[in-house]
């Protein structure tokens, strides 16, 4: 199955918050089960098996310290 840019950032990216956890030594049990993540989840997204949620991917994040911040998007309802 051929891969998009996109699916390869986001692995690349993800094996690098990897790396952080694992580097930092957080006990993945505790810090997933106060994220919401399942390890099953969180085995299959690291062997590159399945790409995260939205959801989880801000749960990585915020295990592996990495700032993110979603953009703002301005709409014709939005207020300026």
């Amino acid at each position: 199955m051929e891969t998009t840019v996109y699916e390869d950032q986001a692995k690349a990216l993800i094996a690098e918050m990897k790396q952080l956890i694992e580097a930092k030594g957080i006990n993945n049990g505790n810090a997933l089960e106060e994220a919401g993540l399942s390890q099953e989840i969180v085995d299959k997204i690291f062997k590159g098996e399945q790409l995260p949620s939205l959801s989880e991917f801000l749960a990585l994040c915020q295990i592996s310290g990495i700032s993110f911040q979603l953009p703002t998007v301005e709409t014709p309802n939005t207020p300026m």
